[in-house]
This record gives structure tokens, sequence and C-alpha cells, in this order.
């Protein structure tokens, strides 16, 4: 029945497809316009293609929901920022990251050759343009695509066999110093917001600043309280430790990961500590489980797709019980930051079904995973 791979069940094929699947996070869309160039006309995403990311295959695969990664120039902070050509691939995925990893990051150190990663043009133009973009693909094909805003429109995606599409924006810099922007980035229909990404920007640091140890700034503040009011999910992937527990003090809602592993599983700071998925538990928050920083090594990032039974994809399902044992089968999730590793295409999702019944999660458990608790925590903060 699954067709690609021998040692999924076409119990987890079927279950999966019956299931509301959510995938929190995913920058998959963005790579498939990037592949797709100057052939990307409206409509382009409906079509099958060459693509490891269309819309026929994420119906193949049973995926109902996504939340789009919607960029804002490579997503930088407003400095320079720069990486040391030919040595950075390595040093992202070390085992044990180097007490010293501050000083690689930045700043740069001044000697070798570095490209820049500026942002090719504003923050908030290059959101926008993407933006129309999204919304041009939903309008283009209605019977099948549609944008999530409420809670209600995620119980209908299912009944009415549609894919739906949640805005995920990236990140916060785009607003600037307006709290009015974030009101205007809610009427267009973004959910989502990410409040840190790779640098510093007027709210947090991102975890590459960890070492300056600094907190929500007073703007922070009065972000956290507005995205509260309007009702938007916060989402605190990326960023610093001291800023995490800082947004769990102020928001009065639930706030999410959208796509972070345990670092008890793999020590690298981009996953989340146990004491970390401890609080966001206890805020009543959710941590989206990623395909990306399961393990050290090129072998993580072979882009080749892997089986149940690699000891790539049991450390995956390693890192899975590690966060339901500290956190609570309650506060786990799905948020794939993209299907370039461990799953190739989003045909292939009833792998995470497949692993979860091997590992002894019941039916119940895994339907919270694959997207009940993202209904959960959707409906109490965005309403």
């Amino acid at each position: 029945m699954s067709g690609f791979s021998k040692d999924i069940r076409d119990e987890a094929v079927a279950f999966t497809r019956e299931t509301l699947v959510v995938d929190m996070y995913t920058t998959s869309f963005a790579s498939a316009l990037r592949a797709a160039g100057t052939s990307a006309k409206p409509g382009w995403f409906s079509r099958r293609s060459e693509s490891i990311f269309d819309l026929p295959k994420v119906i193949a695969g049973g995926l109902d929901v996504f939340g789009i990664d919607m960029p804002d120039g490579f997503s930088y902070s407003n400095v320079s920022w720069f990486v040391k050509a030919g040595e950075s691939a390595d040093l992202d995925w070390l085992e044990e990251w180097p007490q010293d990893w501050y000083d690689f990051a930045w700043p740069p150190e001044p000697h070798g050759r570095y490209r820049s990663r500026d942002s090719p043009r504003n923050h908030l133009t290059y959101a926008l343009v993407y933006y129309d973009v999204v919304m041009k693909e939903i309008e283009a094909n209605p019977e099948r695509l549609t944008l999530i805003r409420t809670y209600d429109d995620l119980l209908r995606v299912k009944r009415e066999g549609k894919v739906g599409v949640v805005l995920d924006c990236n990140c916060v810099q785009i607003i600037e110093d307006s709290l009015e922007l974030l009101r205007v980035l809610y009427r267009l229909g973004y959910r989502d917001m990410l409040l840190a990404r790779w640098g510093r920007n007027l709210v947090v640091d991102s975890w590459v600043q960890t070492r300056a140890d600094s907190r929500l700034t007073p703007f922070g503040v009065a972000v956290v309280r507005e995205l509260n009011r309007i009702g938007m999910l916060i989402d605190l992937s990326h960023t610093s430790e001291r800023c995490f527990y800082d947004v769990l003090e102020v928001s009065k809602d639930p706030v999410i990961c959208s796509h972070s592993n345990s670092r008890a599983i793999f020590n690298h700071p981009r996953n989340l500590t146990d004491d970390q998925a401890k609080a966001l538990a206890e805020k009543g928050g959710l941590i989206g489980l990623m395909t990306v920083f399961i393990g050290p090594g090129p072998k993580y990032r072979d882009g080749r797709g892997w089986s149940i039974d690699d000891p790539r994809f049991q450390k995956w399902l390693d890192h899975c019980d590690r966060l339901v044992e500290v956190a609570g089968v309650d506060h786990v999730g799905w948020g794939s930051d993209g299907y370039y590793t461990m799953i190739r295409t989003p045909i292939e999702l009833p792998k995470i079904t497949e692993g979860l019944m091997s590992r002894g999660y019941s039916k119940k458990e895994i339907k919270k995973i694959l997207g009940g608790n993202y209904l959960r925590v959707f409906k109490r903060v965005v309403g």
C-alpha cells in the first residue's frame, strides 16, 4: 500500500491518512519555490513536480496542515553576519558544542575567506513580496488549499478534504520597533511569530548570543503582551535560554518551539534542555520535533531519507522519547523544519507513525503527537 518503503505497514499508512496531521513549521515550500525558478507561475505548487514538496505529495502523505516558513530576507539580523567559508558545515554538527562556539559565530575571526549573509532588501518588503506569492498559490487552488486563521478552520480541513496553511512569521525583526505592524500581520493572516532566528533583534537574543546572557527587552515585553492580546502563537525556536525563560514568565498564554529537539540526546544549543522542555510544558506549550539537529556529522544531513530501522531514525525516536518523558506526551508535536534528511518528502510521513508504533506509543498518543496537541494550543491561543 505504501509503495515507497517496505518497512511501513499498511496500518501505519492508513492511520496517518485518517488522522489530522500537522507540520508546525517547514521551510520546504520556500525551497520548492527556489527550485521552480522562473517557471513558478501561480498554481505551480498544486502541480506534481520533481520537487520534494508539492501539493500532490502533501496530500499523498496525509499532511493536512503545514506551518509555512514566511522568510524576511534570509532572516538574519540587520548587522552583517559572516560565516567562514568551508568551515561552518562541520562546526554546526559537532557532538559536543565547543565552549568558545560564540567566538566563531560572532564576531568572525579576523582572517580567512568570508561570505556575507546580508538581506538583499528591506526585511518587511521581502516578507510581503513572499506573502503575495503564498497567497497567489492558495487563491489558485481554493478547492484544495486554505489559509488557517481560526481553530474552526483547522477542524474543517479534514472534513472538506483540503490542506491548511498556517503563516509562520520568520521572524519578529520585520516589525522593527512597531507594535502596529504586529496587528497588520495578524490581519493579513499570520498566526505564528518566531521571536528570533540567527541574530539579535529589538525583542530578544537568539541562541547565537547565549554568551551575552541578555534578557527580554522592554520593547520585547510589549511585543509578548501584544501577541497574547491579538491571539498569535509565540514561537521560541532559536531564542536564547535567558530570553526563553523571560518570555515564559511574561506570556499569559502557552508558547511553542515549533522546530526543536532534545539537547539531552544531541548536545547542540539549538535543541532544548530538559529544564526548558519541562518549563514549556508547565506553561501548556508545545515542542515540534524536527528533522534537523538529530545527531553529529555529515551522515545526519545526507539528504537520502532513512529507513525506520536506520540508527539515525532510531535516534530521532530517542529525541521523541526523551521529550515525552520530561514534558509529557501532551506537549510534543511535529515540526519538520523541512523535508531534507530523514524524510525526503511528505509522502513518507507514515514513517513517523510506524516509528512511534514500534516504540510502543498508543494510537491515542500518536494522534496527539501528529496534530492533536497542536489543535489544543491553537484553540487556546488563537481561538
